[in-house]
Parts: structure tokens; sequence; C-alpha cells
């Protein structure tokens, strides 16, 4: 009886120490306050190219918020602030989960694969046919940091680097 009850104190010490966030941290609406692309955009088409989309976006492409509900269900609002925008509300169900993500770059022209196991926020759409994926950079009671693809164009991405504040009650 000790050894199991000595097996689950040490299977719980050791997960904890690998668990590296608590689902409780994400949930809240979340309001979009940043977007830095990782190379310079010109999403607005005025030739000026900027890794900040918020000099590229429009007034309504700004209005975005992430809601994460403590059952797993989430919903994404686009323009839903703004007067003169399209409203457009998006269901999905939401969840956290580490996952070997691979980063190729090239450093002197050699050929580097970063491989790791971060935390990942998945955004599953409920028909199974749009998925997000976020690699979780930071999160704590006021802001949550996200790695992940965004339109660049009708039909490119670039990877971003996205900041939310949550919204207070």
């Amino acid at each position: 009886m000790k050894r199991i009850l000595a097996s689950c104190i040490l299977f719980l010490f050791i997960y904890t120490l690998y668990a590296q966030y608590d689902t409780s941290q994400f949930t809240g609406l979340w309001v979009l306050q940043s977007v830095k692309f990782k190379r310079p955009v010109d999403l607005n088409k005025d030739g000026y190219r900027s890794s900040d989309a918020f000099w590229e976006f429009d007034e309504c492409r700004k209005d975005q918020q992430i809601e994460l509900l403590p059952d797993y269900n989430a919903k994404t609002y686009y323009g839903s602030n703004k007067s003169g925008c399209t409203n457009e509300v998006k269901t999905y169900k939401w969840n956290l989960k580490e996952e070997l993500v691979k980063e190729v770059k090239y450093e002197l022209g050699k050929r580097v694969v970063d491989e790791r196991r971060p935390t990942v926020l998945k955004l599953n759409d409920v028909t199974g046919n749009d998925a997000k994926v976020f690699v979780v950079i930071g999160v704590d009671e006021n802001i949550l940091t996200l790695k992940g693809l965004v339109k660049s164009s009708a039909n490119t991405t670039e990877e971003a680097i996205l900041i939310y504040r949550k919204r207070k009650k």
C-alpha cells in the first residue's frame, strides 16, 4: 500500500513538473492587442511593408477576440465591437496539449531543424474542417501570447506573434 501511495505521489510530482499550464489560466475573453509578423508585409497595399500588422490592419480587422470557456467551448469574434464592420462569430472546441513542433531555418547557408515540444492551443471547428493551431508563448492573468499563422492575403499566410489582453468582467 505504501508503494502504491509513493508511486502516486511521485507520478503527481513529475506530472506537475511537465504540465506547463493550467487550463483555468486560459479561460476568459481575450482581446487582440498586437500582431507582429516574422517578415514585413504590405496588407493594405499602400506600398509600405511593416512587421507590425496593426499598421497594416483596418479597424475591422483589429477588432478580434477569442473567448475560451471552462467547458472547452470557444468563440472567435471579428468586427463585433466596431460600427460598420461585418460581425463574424465562429464556434470551436479548444484544448491544450504538448506536441512535437519542427521549425526549419537557415543559418550561414545551412538548414537547421529545431525540434521541441511546446504547449499548443488548438481551436477545432465543430464541423472538423477548420482548425486553428497556436504555439503558446506565455500566459498570465492579463496577457496571452501565441505564435501562429495569420492570413496575409487571400491565399497566403505568414507566421506571427499575437498578443491578447484579458477583458475584465
